[in-house]
């Protein structure tokens, strides 16, 4: 998910050496070299620019080997970046470093209909307490980011049916030029999972992330693009069974209204609000009876038979997912082949699809957007311009 490319212009060189540093978590300068794919000479001079501008450190740890370098650089803990989710039947808003290591969060409940007008008005409460903290410690945002599910570059938002062209002048108004790039939730989540566990990552290459929680999207990881790029998909919103349960798109029958994290929650009784609370635990704090297991695995293998019709309109050789499913026991992941091999052109065939999974960090909101805002900051170089407001605003699906 790196998107590496050969750098040309001061900001793409910039941008190279940052994103390198955001997916290593730190590393001596010839590997930095050798990942960004630029020479020693031209490494050494952009550290030096960066770390006179406070975006990179450099941390003395013992050599790697005899007569190596001593200094590790990373990314200065001193940028702040925002994170801003509408996730969970709730908006959050977060404020962290670099890492990921959030220094301030708020989350206010939000009705799953949220109409636009109130989303303003949550919205700018929860700002206002957010700048008044900002002030207090003198901190400067310099890059936030908004996920939203159903998001996309068209003016058009399937489960949020707002305005498009009123969000962005509402944004670019009160966020008073701060640089923004809207997204869509999953390109979020894809974009936490890759850039906050690179070494448990379980796929090099391309291949398709599915994250299965409040909603279900996937986004077809292109390895040699940047995530900005990717186009999102709501497999959840695939109906299969006509007349079926409700959902909140106001279809029947949809995948989401079946294998949700709001349709797990009702039949294992519990609440989702709780099941937030509790996070990747959830599941292993339960005493999974036989016919609560045995709903769940029927819910499983839905989620296969949706997966499987996917992967017959643009086939690709592996698949992570993230979400309740891979907190479920390793044996009940055959329900999901099962259904793969019902749906899947030529059936399930483990030489040709690889089916990983990696942990989905339930109700963490907003991470995943404050990893995507610091992905947004690497990309940019550090270069953001902040003078015009709306043209700090990125329109990224």
């Amino acid at each position: 998910m790196s998107g590496r490319f050969a750098p040309r212009s001061r900001r793409e060189t910039r941008a190279v050496v940052l994103e390198s540093l955001l997916r290593s978590g730190g590393a001596f300068r010839p590997l930095i070299a050798k990942d960004a794919q630029l020479t020693e000479a031209s490494i050494s001079r952009i550290l030096t620019e960066l770390r006179s501008e406070d975006i990179i450190e450099e941390i003395r740890r013992p050599a790697p080997y005899v007569g190596g370098p001593t200094a590790l650089v990373t990314l200065s803990k001193n940028i702040a970046v925002a994170g801003i989710e509408l996730s969970n039947d709730r908006l959050s808003f977060g404020i962290g470093d670099l890492g990921g290591i959030i220094d301030y969060v708020e989350r206010m409940p939000a009705s799953p209909q949220l109409k636009q007008s109130e989303f303003e008005r949550l919205f700018g409460n929860c700002l206002a307490t957010m700048t008044q903290w900002t002030a207090k410690r003198g901190i400067s945002i310099r890059h936030a980011a908004l996920s939203i599910p159903g998001y996309s570059r068209a003016n058009t938002n399937p489960i949020f049916t707002w305005d498009m062209k009123r969000l962005r002048a509402f944004l670019a108004e009160v966020l008073e030029g701060v640089p923004l790039s809207i997204t869509n939730s999953v390109i979020a989540q894809a974009a936490f999972h890759r850039y906050s566990s690179t070494a448990a990552y379980p796929i090099e290459g391309d291949h398709l992330f599915l994250f299965v929680g409040h909603g279900v999207a996937g986004v077809v990881v292109n390895e040699t693009a940047p995530i900005d790029t990717f186009s999102p998909f709501e497999l959840g919103h695939m109906v299969i069974e006509r007349n079926g349960h409700a959902c909140r798109c106001g279809h029947k029958g949809c995948l989401e209204a079946y294998t949700s994290l709001k349709a797990v929650s009702k039949i294992i009784g519990i609440a989702e609000s709780e099941v937030l609370h509790q996070g990747d635990g959830f599941i292993e704090a339960l005493d999974l009876g036989d016919d609560i297991r045995t709903s769940l695995r029927e819910r499983l293998f839905l989620l296969g038979l949706g997966l499987g019709n996917a992967l017959n309109l643009h086939p690709v050789s592996s698949v992570v997912i993230s979400g309740w499913p891979s907190l479920m026991p390793v044996a009940d992941h055959d329900a999901i082949l099962e259904g793969l091999d019902e749906s899947l052109l030529g059936g399930f065939d483990q030489d040709r699809l690889k089916l990983s999974f990696i942990a989905p960090s339930i109700g963490n909101d907003p991470q995943a957007a404050l990893y995507y805002a610091a992905y947004c900051f690497v990309r940019s170089g550090g270069l953001e311009a902040k003078a015009e407001p709306q043209a700090a605003l990125g329109e990224n699906a």
